[in-house]
């Protein structure tokens, strides 16, 4: 049976306090900067002056930020440069805030814009430092060495039904989405993407690494849901395919794992 699991609001909000935008990307900076540091040590000042050079042309907003972060605060001139990208990404502006610790409804476009634009700006600085391919392979790795972070075994769902229901609650949060699912059997589900601003909002860009950093991530992601599940694609809209096409497989009950054919995801609506 299909279910309609999201539908697209181009004029959704979300209730937020800019510290709670700012703070996450900030760690995830300092995080990539570790990284770089300790795996790639002759590079990591190419990335700083890298960074530098981007953030000199980004308006300055009077906004700061106390940071515990041991690199940031190193670099304050990174520190400053980010925080005022993330405002600038955010139309801070637009909103102009008592103060960033006041709640308040944000347009989640601009949240998706904030959140994807920053993480491809940090990431494309590896380009300064190694080829395009070498680029893609590390962000790939990164993704999968984040999305095993988060795995808690406390989180597991048993059965696609679950999994839906785990979906909607955040799909129905954003509302950047227009998706249709099916479930067949016990053994697989159909999960077809037909609109995805998280996609859409990354187009201009680098597309391969823009899917190494925000599509590829994916497949490791299912098994935080439940180790059985493996996840097959073919398309994405990101990558200029009309819409997404997921299937989920429980290989305890599915031993082939055959991807479904176009025909079956054009049926689903």
């Amino acid at each position: 049976m299909k279910t309609i699991i999201s539908t697209y609001n181009k004029n959704a909000k979300l209730s937020y306090k800019l510290r709670n935008v700012i703070t996450p990307l900030l760690n995830g900076l300092e995080k990539f900067l570790k990284r770089v540091k300790a795996k790639m040590p002759d590079s990591f000042h190419t990335i700083i002056d890298d960074l530098n050079t981007t953030y000199e042309i980004i308006e300055g907003y009077n906004v700061s930020v106390s940071s515990d972060h041991e690199i940031l605060n190193q670099y304050p001139k990174v520190l400053k440069g980010s925080i005022n990208h993330i405002l600038f990404l955010v139309n801070y502006s637009k909103y102009n805030p008592a103060s960033i610790d006041e709640e308040i409804d944000i347009d989640a476009l601009d949240l998706v814009r904030t959140f994807t634009h920053f993480e491809y700006i940090i990431l494309s600085s590896l380009l300064k430092v190694m080829s395009h391919k070498n680029t893609i392979e590390y962000i790939k790795t990164l993704s999968n060495e984040t999305a095993q972070s988060i795995n808690d075994p406390d989180n597991y769902v048993e059965s696609f039904e679950a999994l839906l229901d785990r979906f909607k609650g955040n799909l129905d949060k954003w509302q950047m989405q227009e998706s249709v699912a099916e479930i067949i059997g016990a053994e697989k589900m159909l999960y077809k993407v037909n609109k995805c601003e998280w996609g859409e909002m990354l187009k201009d860009f680098d597309l391969d690494l823009c899917d190494a950093m925000n599509c590829y991530q994916d497949f490791e992601n299912t098994k935080n849901f439940n180790p059985n599940f493996v996840l097959t694609r073919t398309k994405t809209i990101l990558m200029g395919d009309e819409y997404c096409d997921f299937c989920y497989h429980d290989s305890r009950k599915d031993k082939e794992i055959t991807h479904p054919s176009e025909k079956d995801f054009q049926e689903l609506g």
